[in-house]
């Protein structure tokens, strides 16, 4: 390799891959990246929106057709992103669908696009990209308490998030250290569209025990985590706690969540006074 190209390897911008950017959280990541001076490339179904939305510009953003739930648009879209021989140096699966049922209600479309969005589609997203990762590359899977902690009235999401808890952590076990860096962040609730939707479809009052997360709070916290080693964060740190300790005593969420359902018809009213619902 000569002196000019090693330099031109060297000056290439960083380059990322990211589902869910057209999301609360999503959006202020790209746009947090793309400040930092990265080349960030969208996949979503909605790629004039994530256009029109995302504003920063210091590095190149690219927003490219994708549903999730077709594994023959994943295949195609990582076939072409191998070809173009970029090294990615952060993967991020950002995308979620959550629909908050009771399991007699539960319907096969339903259980399909959860299940395809939030579990699916990462696994072969991942799989189909690892040839591209640097080999110091970072994947980050933004997961939910619900992955640790069972959710009343939406089975089918927690179900979907336990599972992407287990595959995070496995592949994980398949890089040796300082290799490709593997995290998942389990979020509480955030104050974001999809939030209010869910609320709006009879999603668990749970949300609303503390305060909704801020999407730019969690969008700085992604981006520094992408930086560092591969890890779990929780976030409310204490929400973490608590699910831990109640996969441990399945008892204690039976005990505690008359209590806590009262906190979050509280926490409700005050979201909802908000939104000005």
């Amino acid at each position: 390799m000569n002196l000019f190209s090693f330099r031109k390897k060297v000056t290439e911008p960083s380059f990322a891959v990211m589902t869910g950017g057209t999301g609360g959280i999503g959006s202020e990541v790209a746009e947090i990246l793309l400040e930092q001076g990265w080349d960030v490339l969208l996949l979503t179904r909605h790629p004039q929106k994530a256009k029109d939305q995302i504003q920063s510009r210091n590095g190149k953003f690219e927003s490219i057709y994708c549903d999730l739930t077709k594994p023959s648009d994943l295949e195609a879209l990582s076939a072409s992103i191998l070809k173009k021989h970029k090294t990615i140096r952060f993967l991020l699966h950002c995308a979620g669908k959550i629909q908050p049922e009771f399991t007699k209600n539960i319907t096969h479309s339903s259980l399909q696009e959860q299940m395809t969005v939030n579990l699916t589609s990462p696994i072969l997203l991942t799989s189909q990209l690892l040839p591209a990762l640097s080999p110091n590359g970072h994947i980050i899977f933004v997961n939910s308490i619900a992955g640790v902690m069972p959710l009343q009235g939406s089975s089918i999401y927690s179900a979907t998030k336990f599972g992407l808890r287990g595959f995070a952590r496995s592949l994980a076990l398949e890089f040796k250290p300082k290799t490709i860096r593997i995290s998942s962040i389990f979020l509480a609730a955030v104050d974001t569209q999809m939030l209010e939707e869910e609320t709006r479809e009879g999603g668990s009052v749970l949300n609303f025990v503390s305060q909704p997360l801020s999407p730019r709070y969690v969008a700085n916290l992604i981006v520094r985590t992408s930086k560092g080693a591969g890890r779990e964060i929780f976030l409310p740190k204490i929400d973490g706690i608590f699910a831990h300790a109640c996969l441990i005593m399945p008892r204690l969420l039976q005990i505690s969540t008359p209590l806590l359902e009262k906190i979050g018809q509280v926490g409700l009213k005050r979201f909802l006074k908000k939104r000005g619902i």
